[in-house]
């Protein structure tokens, strides 16, 4: 099982990243996330496998991802650093020919996870700042 793994750093609270975290809709441009899934979009089909409010981890898995893997699964843990920041891992395990690892770090975890963490703190950091100005 191969694994690729990125986490970020927000300038907001924990719960506030959590709200959005759980709706790919608000921060992915490519993934939708619908209750009790299949979940579709145009062009990514997930199932949500796991929702824990309490740990704020969501895990999901492509049934038939766009990539060369197999066995997929991802979990998006949000963890508190502070009353007013935080941190989120996106992590995917699955399946794949090694000579396709280098390429899938580069597509997946670049182009796909960090991209996608990076707009998902700046849109918590956005809605957490309109908070505080509006409060």
């Amino acid at each position: 099982m191969s694994r690729i793994t990125r986490k970020t750093f927000v300038a907001a609270p924990a719960g506030t990243v959590w709200k959005l975290a759980g709706d790919f809709a608000e921060w992915h441009p490519k993934l939708r996330i619908y209750a009790d899934g299949p979940e579709a979009s145009a062009e990514l089909v997930v199932t949500v496998v796991a929702r824990d409010e309490s740990d704020m981890t969501l895990s999901y898995h492509m049934p038939d991802p766009p990539f060369p893997i197999a066995n997929h699964r991802a979990t998006i843990p949000v963890e508190a650093d502070s009353d007013t920041t935080s941190y989120v891992t996106w992590e995917a395990d699955f399946t794949a020919e090694p000579e396709m690892l280098q390429k899938l770090e580069d597509e997946l975890g670049d182009d796909v996870f960090s991209r996608a963490l990076d707009r998902l703190a700046t849109t918590a950091q956005d809605a957490d700042g309109s908070k505080r100005t509006s409060a």
